[in-house]
């Protein structure tokens, strides 16, 4: 009997593909290494952009892939075919409650408003308590880095404090990635469901 739990993760990212290849890549190559070991993706359900692009790769490369979209996004993108399973819900918050629910970890890669909410929303729940997730913030090319320049303003204003910061890991490479991602500890995790 095979005992070996499945490790998940969630991927918060773009649905377009930004103006550098190197954040698409980088969703390609992170795709590959997660298909190639086994995890299970959860992902915002799109076939379009950085989305699409880290999707398509871990399927190709082995993952289980389920997307998660909702009912208004179904009208505009569209989903992407070929995945294990696919979830239409009403709400973003549906959405963003469904993909965190029963994953592990959650990896934020470039992406615009919905990201960022999708971001702070997870690390808000982590800080209160609520979640017990490992997040992981992708600076890939320093995307992030004027964020993380505030967010260090914010700090130093003391509206949070270091070891909130620090709740959030930043990987800048894939090797860092993977890094965070060895350190999950599937045989204790707790989900909502």
């Amino acid at each position: 009997m095979n005992t070996e739990v499945t490790k998940r993760v969630c991927i918060f990212c773009g649905h377009r593909t930004g103006k550098k290849e190197v954040w698409v890549d980088f969703a390609r190559n992170l795709g590959d290494f997660l298909g190639k070991n086994k995890y299970s993706v959860f992902y915002g359900g799109g076939s379009k952009g950085i989305m699409g692009s880290v999707a398509v790769a871990a399927k190709k490369s082995g993952a289980r892939v389920h997307g998660i979209i909702t009912e208004k996004l179904v009208e505009t993108e569209p989903v992407l075919k070929n995945i294990d399973k696919v979830t239409v819900v009403k709400t973003l918050s549906e959405r963003k409650e469904k993909l965190v629910e029963n994953c592990h970890a959650a990896i934020v890669l470039p992406g615009g408003i919905g990201t960022l909410d999708e971001l702070f929303d997870l690390w808000a729940k982590i800080q209160l308590g609520v979640e017990n997730k490992i997040l992981i913030l992708v600076d890939v090319n320093s995307y992030y880095s004027q964020l993380l320049l505030f967010l260090r303003h914010v700090v130093d204003e003391e509206f949070l404090s270091e070891d909130q910061l620090l709740k959030t890991k930043i990987c800048k490479n894939l090797n860092e990635v993977i890094i965070e991602l060895n350190k999950l500890d599937v045989n204790n995790a707790k989900f909502i469901s």
